[in-house]
């Protein structure tokens, strides 16, 4: 259980490596009659502005019906600038990313399920080809490489067509970016870059949403301790359980040994031998049982990584930690038992053969 809550955390962070966790994205919600938008030159300026900015990327969304060949999609479409490259972790698989020298050209960036839902058996999409987005024939520069989605990207890169944000009018309205992906210099006070970057950002028509990484990451691992602490609750019984079945095994065995026990007894053996004697054996049953539940729990999480696609990682205090705790219960469920055993009288022990 506790390996599986580890790489559950770890997947957890790796959502978040393409883009890293200095990462925020403001978001323009409409109020009023104006339209839910944020002045691109705005954007741009943070990063020369405000010292804790590094890179500022403005992007326009909206969604269409993208035709090629006989294809047809319903995709994301965005409106962006080179910049946002860089700050998603984007990697063209073929061709290149939008640049500088694309402004208000018919230039087209598509991801890579987009790409396989727009390709003929035989002729898959890529550079060169044309799709027609509202009536405008774009061609495809490049194809992104797949990438993972995260609840801090604006949409699935993976389903997505991206254009120049300069000349997206002519596919979208408003033309003017409605979201700005920002990243931050490491180490900064996110909440108090946050309230700067709305200040700076804001106008009288639009309530700015702000979602930032860090944010997301401690509401998962707040998640992934309340899930941590139900895991544990469950262990806690089944050692419980565990523990009372070392207990009844004990029992069981001072009933079917009363002759030996008596023997000790009468040789020599004081209650305190007696009781050592089997706290040893209830450790070693119950530490036995530790180390092959530690080699099934392995397994089981091994198991269950392989068919959920995530890497196997071991914690390694959890290897001393499953049987030491099996065999410290079972050493005080073995209690009793042993008190049993010494209090038993040697004569009455005897005769009981």
């Amino acid at each position: 259980m506790l390996t599986i809550g580890h790489m559950a955390q770890l997947e957890t962070l790796k959502l978040f490596k393409h883009m890293g966790v200095d990462i925020v994205q403001i978001h323009a919600m409409p109020t009023g009659g104006g339209p839910g938008i944020i002045e691109r030159p705005k954007i741009e300026a943070l990063a020369g502005s405000d010292p804790s900015v590094l890179i500022a990327a403005p992007l326009a969304l909206d969604r269409a019906t993208i035709v090629s060949g006989g294809q047809t999609s319903d995709q994301g479409v965005l409106g962006v600038t080179g910049d946002l490259q860089g700050l998603a972790g984007l990697v063209p698989a073929v061709g290149r990313f939008i640049a500088p020298s694309d402004d208000d050209n018919l230039v087209a960036v598509v991801g890579a399920e987009t790409a396989q839902k727009l390709s003929l058996p035989g002729a898959p999409l890529g550079p060169g080809a044309r799709i027609r987005v509202r009536g405008y024939v774009y061609t495809v520069v490049g194809v992104l490489a797949p990438t993972s989605y995260t609840a801090l990207d604006p949409t699935d890169f993976n389903n997505a067509v991206m254009t120049p944000l300069t000349g997206i009018g002519r596919i979208m309205a408003p033309a003017d970016p409605g979201t700005a992906l920002i990243r931050l210099r490491p180490g900064v006070e996110v909440k108090a870059v946050s309230a700067r970057l709305v200040k700076a950002l804001t106008n009288p028509f639009v309530t700015l949403q702000v979602l930032n990484a860090q944010d997301m990451i401690r509401t998962m691992n707040a998640q992934k301790a309340i899930h941590s602490q139900l895991l544990t609750a469950v262990g806690a019984i089944s050692l419980l359980v565990g523990g009372i079945g070392v207990m009844n095994v004990m029992l069981m065995g001072v009933m079917e040994r009363r002759s030996e026990i008596g023997l000790r007894a009468a040789i020599g053996a004081s209650p305190r031998d007696l009781q050592i004697m089997f706290l040893v054996e209830a450790g070693a049953l119950a530490f036995a049982g530790g180390v092959a539940g530690l080699l099934l729990g392995l397994g089981a999480a091994f198991a269950i990584a392989m068919a959920s696609h995530w890497s196997f990682s071991l914690p390694l205090y959890v290897l001393p930690l499953g049987p030491g705790l099996a065999c410290v219960v079972g050493l005080i469920f073995g209690l009793y038992p042993a008190v049993k055993a010494s209090r038993l009288d040697p004569i009455e022990a005897l005769r009981a053969e």
